[in-house]
């Protein structure tokens, strides 16, 4: 490792995609909040789809990014790359669900060998199996259809499908303008399925302040929720999603945001988070998303232990409350 906490203006980039929950970075970058903070680091922000900023990390084009919990492991684990958790930014509390016509039977019986739309492999897969696994469904009993999420709103409507497994902005526009109704959502799985901030270990190690300007600009617009600005920044960040204030703020609500630097520090060394982590575990080994050769052990460390592969490293979190 070499110090290079201290050299000014060193670019190191920022990646995420124009979800709802991540809106606040699209804020932060509108209004130039990184560059605010510290001039030690010069932070370039990136906006691209989802895939394509995981794929920027895994090549080291970009320097951190935010992503699922699964597709943490199911991308970044697979291909062993080293990385921190620096911050759990959100949990979902409704924001994935699975979807079924108003007039179809809810009996769990009535869902074995049918046809469901979704992301494999994704949030929303995890969703599904953890519902079949709570009603005794045999997976194999379901048929999934592999659908990208872009088209997952024309397989219901269009009634390609019994059922879809999907997320905003798909769940607020189908349960808003269509017969659909929630059989089975986050919500019932509290705590399980949540999004990081993930930088890798080589830039956290060398660049340090790299963390404290990303965490600093985070909770700064989390602030701003919180306080008589809390309008015009939902405005603001609705205007930025190009969606309207109403839509944005209910989707918004199927989402827990962590909006003090204590709140997320605790969050990252709860032992549910762990808990979470093996439902998450078993989920990737039934899918062979990672090779034999991984061993679970190695996955994933926590505060306080020797990084494995991903670390939820609560040292940048503990280092902003007290520097």
């Amino acid at each position: 490792m070499t110090d290079k906490g201290n050299l000014p203006n060193k670019q190191l980039t920022l990646a995420v995609a124009p979800h709802i929950a991540w809106m606040p970075w699209y804020l932060a970058d509108e209004e130039n909040l990184f560059q605010q903070i510290k001039q030690t680091v010069d932070i370039q922000f990136v906006s691209a789809n989802y895939q394509e900023t995981i794929d920027n990390f895994l090549t080291e084009e970009v320097h951190a990014i935010a992503i699922s919990n699964i597709d943490a492991i199911a991308q970044l684990v697979k291909r062993e790359i080293e990385a921190d958790v620096i911050l759990i930014t959100n949990e979902s509390s409704g924001n994935e669900a699975i979807l079924l016509p108003n007039e179809v039977d809810t009996n769990v019986h009535s869902l074995r060998g049918k046809n469901f739309a979704l992301v494999k492999y994704s949030s929303r897969h995890y969703l599904l199996d953890r519902y079949l696994i709570r009603n005794q469904i045999p997976f194999e009993e379901i048929n999934i259809l592999n659908t990208r999420e872009v088209n997952i709103s024309q397989a219901f409507t269009k009634k390609e499908v019994y059922g879809v497994v999907t997320s905003n902005p798909n769940l607020y526009k189908l349960t808003s303008t269509t017969q659909a109704k929630t059989l089975f959502d986050s919500r019932q799985i509290p705590g399980e399925i949540f999004d990081l901030l993930v930088v890798q270990r080589e830039t956290l190690l060398d660049y340090p302040d790299f963390a404290q300007v990303l965490l600093a600009t985070w909770f700064s617009v989390m602030e701003r929720l919180q306080g008589y600005k809390k309008g015009p920044t939902l405005d603001a960040m609705a205007s930025l999603a190009k969606v309207t204030r109403q839509a944005y703020e209910k989707q918004l609500a199927t989402i827990s945001l962590k909006d003090s630097p204590a709140k997320a520090l605790s969050t990252i060394r709860d032992r549910r988070t762990r808990k979470t982590m093996r439902h998450i575990s078993y989920f990737i080994e039934r899918h062979g998303l990672i090779g034999d050769d991984i061993f679970t052990d190695s996955w994933v460390s926590y505060p306080g232990r020797s990084p494995a592969l991903l670390h939820f490293n609560g040292q940048p979190l503990q280092q902003l409350i007290a520097p």
